[in-house]
């Protein structure tokens, strides 16, 4: 799962820079960065990263002698045929390329993996049309052949290449991937899909899922039956259990409205759900509620079968993606929320209120590392919200930082579509008196353009539930979903003005 990610670099060229040697005779003072200076800054924002391919310019040529008639390029030497080689054991290219260089870097993006583009303007006086590569699966980003005389505008530029590799190796991690669904419906569960977004019949609906998972990501989903996990559940070590349940208890503000004895519980869970994804070598895991369906709440409370709502916080919190309800394009999302911001952040229904301008989501588990660090948001211990105090295990209500942005995002696997907006949330007590005591136990509300996310629910393509990330992450999202070959829908954008 940790393993260096690869990345193959090419530095595209079919002229010296015009006019580079009067610069440099003119102002030696002024450091002209070589390429193997900028992959080295590159490299310091990397972590995990292999560069490989070299420094060095690769020549391209023109079919046609005249540059300006020409409509056709290609690269020189064995840099095509040495990626198609290795393409196996690479993530990503990274391609730096002149506007006389764009043609030929199609060969190179034909070969079919993700691809960085960085726009080298200033290097020559081009009377060619450069490629915007707008419909394609490519990333761009711009370093001008000198270095902005503002040193922090040089700086962010390298930083938006580093962020973009980085997206490559979250499209890579997840090939590793293996994902636990406790369910007795495989592969997706109970929960979803919802009726509304089968245009066929469920087992059709899964296939096709199925399909585009593998295909995006190549992320495999490990269905197993609940049973494994309420027999783990009643073999869970007792003072092991006790020992979670205690550091639960030590560490939340106070208890409310359930018990030590409804902690432990939890807590034996909480050990069941981490032996069963030891068990099956998987890295995530969603889990059905209260063993629903066959259980249900009465049934699940009678075996001592708890809410998934502190074991899956807790797993979110040490940096596993963990969802409850089977929520298969919620827990991917989380995933890839892990890879990008360093959280798993919150999942919850979403709903919209145009008339106060919010959009609220809510569920009973979520994070309690809101910000990707090591700052820990507090909780209070309280039993779930529709179950009588002091029954049905328990979970954590975080109390989650306001007058701060967030992204609400979620991923459309079937429809192979990614929605995604931004915000900035408030307090819920404002709004509503006894917020804590509404709804999910974890929630938030977000000041953003309800009246445009009224306008573009589509729960046919992405239901009802949203992953919401601390922090403005809007153009990671929409990039990841250009490299993926994924629709995006901003949410919080109208359609019609």
């Amino acid at each position: 799962m940790n393993k260096t990610k690869k990345i193959y670099t090419v530095f595209l060229s079919t002229i010296d820079p015009v006019g580079f040697d009067a610069y440099r005779n003119y102002h030696h003072n002024i450091k002209v960065m070589e390429n193997r200076d900028i992959l080295e800054k590159i490299k310091n924002e990397s972590k995990d990263v292999e560069f490989v391919g070299g420094t060095g310019y690769t020549k391209v040529k023109f079919i046609v002698k005249d540059v300006h008639l020409s409509k056709k390029a290609e690269i020189t030497g064995d840099i095509v045929s040495d990626i198609k080689k290795q393409k196996e054991d690479l993530d990503g290219l990274l391609i730096f390329a002149e506007s006389y260089t764009d043609m030929a870097s199609d060969e190179l993006i034909s070969i079919g993996l993700p691809t960085i583009v960085v726009k080298r303007p200033l290097k020559a006086c081009s009377t060619l049309p450069f490629h915007p590569y707008d419909n394609s699966r490519v990333l761009t980003s711009h370093l001008p052949f000198y270095c902005d005389k503002d040193p922090e505008i040089y700086s962010r530029r390298i930083k938006d290449i580093a962020k973009k590799v980085r997206l490559i190796c979250a499209i890579s991690k997840m090939r590793d991937l293996r994902m636990l669904v406790v369910t007795d419906m495989p592969p997706l569960g109970y929960f979803e899909p919802i009726p509304i977004q089968i245009d066929t019949t469920r087992e059709e609906y899964d296939k096709a899922y199925m399909d585009n998972l593998r295909e995006t990501f190549g992320t495999e989903l490990i269905a197993v039956p609940q049973k494994e996990l309420f027999e783990k559940v009643k073999k869970a070590d007792e003072a092991k259990s006790k020992e979670i349940a205690d550091k639960w208890i030590y560490g939340a503000v106070t208890l409310r409205g359930t018990t030590e004895s409804e902690v432990l519980k939890s807590a034996k869970l909480y050990l069941a759900m981490k032996e069963l994804m030891e068990q099956y070598d998987c890295q995530a895991i969603t889990t059905e509620g209260f063993g629903w369906p066959p259980l249900g709440f009465k049934k699940a409370t009678e075996q001592g079968i708890p809410s998934q709502g502190l074991p899956t916080t807790q797993f979110c919190t040490d940096g596993t993606a963990a969802a409850s309800e089977t929520l298969t394009d919620c827990l991917i999302t989380q995933q890839l929320g892990l890879y990008i911001t360093g959280s798993t952040g919150l999942l919850g229904d979403y709903s919209i209120d145009p008339m106060i301008n919010t959009a609220i989501v809510a569920h009973c588990e979520g994070t309690l590392r809101p910000y990707g660090d090591e700052r820990i948001t507090p909780y209070i211990i309280r039993n779930l919200p529709f179950v009588e105090e002091n029954t049905g295990g328990a979970c954590a209500q975080a109390i989650y930082p306001i007058n701060e942005n967030v992204t609400v995002v979620r991923i459309g696997m079937y429809a192979k579509k990614l929605a995604v907006f931004t915000g900035r949330t408030i307090s819920g007590e404002e709004l509503f008196p006894y917020w804590d005591d509404i709804l999910g136990r974890n929630k938030v509300a977000i000041r953003t353009n309800a009246k445009a996310l009224f306008e573009n629910v589509d729960w046919k393509s992405l239901a009802h539930h949203r992953v919401v990330l601390f922090g403005n992450y809007r153009q990671e999202f929409k990039d990841l979903a250009k490299l993926i070959g994924y629709e995006v829908v901003e949410e919080d954008k109208l359609k019609y003005t």
